[in-house]
């Protein structure tokens, strides 16, 4: 009888190729995490389609003005919308846009909400022109000369050749700066509704027309978020029926005064 020898290394060769290879295996694995990432994406593509578009916060724009603006359109993918660009889209079109939020709301709803500047100031500009700015700085539009009357005024600045939606640059950038510095402090006290004016012919000497009662005197920029502070204060003690000049240039024992109109 013939006796058959196995040997050691032909019986790991043979267990070897019944053994399925480490790259096989990994091949599988990577063709079903393929399969499995398309039907996702599938599944996006027809279930989560934009169905309505929604505007919220406009008082001056039109809703359909402001989806129009977005670029937005129904049948776009919810879930690749992008809110830099549709808030860039908004207030690169419509001036009068300070702010712009986007939310979703599965299955199929964008939430565009706006916060729109409901001031605005007149200033000059260097081509004789006049010019509507936020407070935040941004161009508005363009008007009439014989309008300028008609809103507060922004007197000692002088624009330099205003793009609407753009941020505006002055001839004489301090004094723009001061200026929209004041409105930053003043920006939710209430008081910039009542501001007639804001004179920084003098940098140094910042004066706000409070409606036609109040004259207040604010000196230069330095520490201009107490001043506002502390003119919150003496509004809120003086009378409906009182008018005068407010200093609040702090040059005597940093206290403000009152002057009474005679």
């Amino acid at each position: 009888m013939k006796r058959t020898t196995r040997t050691r290394a032909g019986t790991q060769r043979s267990a070897a190729a019944r053994r399925p290879s480490a790259g096989s295996g990994m091949g599988g694995k990577l063709l079903i995490m393929a399969a499995l990432v398309a039907a996702v994406v599938f599944g996006v593509a027809i279930f989560f389609k934009v169905g309505r578009i929604e505007v919220q916060g406009n008082t001056i724009y039109a809703s359909d003005k402001i989806i129009e603006a977005s670029g937005l359109e129904l049948g776009d993918n919810l879930l690749t919308v992008s809110r830099a660009t549709v808030g860039g889209n908004v207030k690169a079109a419509l001036p009068y846009v300070d702010q712009v939020s986007v939310g979703r709301v599965l299955p199929d709803t964008v939430v565009i909400s706006v916060k729109e500047s409901q001031l605005a100031f007149a200033a000059a500009t260097d081509t004789n022109t006049v010019w509507l700015i936020s407070p935040s700085g941004k161009a508005l539009e363009r008007i009439d000369a014989s309008l300028q009357e008609q809103y507060p005024q922004i007197i000692g600045v002088t624009l330099n050749n205003p793009t609407a939606g753009q941020t505006v640059t002055a001839v004489n950038q301090s004094a723009l700066d001061a200026v929209l510095s004041l409105f930053s402090e003043l920006d939710g006290t209430g008081i910039l509704e009542h501001t007639a004016s804001v004179n920084v012919e003098k940098e140094y000497d910042m004066v706000l027309q409070y409606d036609d009662r109040y004259e207040i005197d604010l000196g230069s920029t330095d520490r201009l978020d107490y001043k506002v502070q502390y003119l919150q204060a003496i509004l809120k003690e003086l009378s409906d029926f009182q008018a005068g000049t407010i200093d609040l240039t702090l040059s005597e024992a940093n206290r403000a005064k009152f002057h009474p109109k005679a």
